[in-house]
């Protein structure tokens, strides 16, 4: 408790908290009276990823922006991660369409060639 004023009502309590948490305490112990806590809660819910995917197909903003995220990765982290083996190995295959036979639409200009460095 902090020391007294000198004037005025003493005080009975240390802090507001401690005020509220006593009332509450009176409260909840009145017949047919109930207690409410805040719980927070981080709830994950798992989805079909293929609404998603559709959604970012269906922008090419979004495409290059995933484009450009896997390209900031740590260097080596598509190679030799394990978990991402796959994505790895549908970059190779966008490649490969990219950069596939003469009848394919060429890059646009400007770009240069892409080029395929290997593990």
């Amino acid at each position: 408790m902090p020391p007294p004023a000198g004037t005025g009502r003493p005080a009975v309590f240390c802090s507001p908290a401690c005020r509220k948490a006593a009332h509450e305490a009176r409260r909840t112990a009145k017949p047919g009276a109930f207690e409410v806590k805040v719980v927070d809660r981080v709830v994950v819910e798992s989805h079909d990823l293929s609404g998603c995917v559709e959604a970012v197909i269906a922008s090419p903003t979004a495409c290059r922006r995933v484009l450009a995220a896997l390209t900031q990765m740590p260097a080596g982290t598509l190679v030799h991660d394990p978990k991402w083996r796959p994505t790895y190995t549908a970059a190779l295959a966008l490649l490969d369409v990219l950069t596939g036979p003469a009848g394919r639409v060429p890059p646009p200009r400007g770009t240069g060639r892409l080029r395929r460095s290997h593990p």
